[in-house]
């Protein structure tokens, strides 16, 4: 048996809300949702993941520039491309942070004077 995870109230404003904007050019911008809920973007964000990643809500939530809306069938593929490459753009940043906080698995030795002035002087 499934069991049904339920969500906070606001999270099933929001998606009513959500409801009410279907299709892309139907668009509600998260300044204007959030403001309507007196949340902030951030928060917004937060319970939009909520939605989208919930088995009971079933309404796919795409979306664009213009903001949130409940994605038509032509427009899903779209708005998972969409996700894929944020999703794709942040694992570049990570991995790139990464390295410059070398954790990378090559971790630098903290070496003496005299051992530094050697390896400068191998152009290493």
């Amino acid at each position: 048996m499934i069991k049904t995870k339920h969500h906070p109230s606001i999270v099933y404003r929001i998606y009513d809300e959500l409801k009410e904007h279907v299709g892309r050019e139907n668009a509600i911008s998260a300044t204007a949702l959030a403001s309507q809920f007196d949340i902030s973007n951030r928060q917004l964000r937060v319970y939009i993941n909520e939605i989208r990643n919930s088995g009971e809500l079933e309404k796919f939530i795409g979306s664009s520039n213009e903001g949130y809306f409940v994605s038509l069938p032509k427009e899903a593929e779209l708005s998972i491309r969409r996700m894929e490459k944020q999703a794709f753009n942040m694992l570049k940043t990570c991995r790139a942070n990464r390295r410059k906080a070398n954790l990378n698995g090559q971790y630098k030795m903290p070496l003496g004077d005299y051992y530094k002035d050697v390896i400068e002087s191998l152009g290493e």
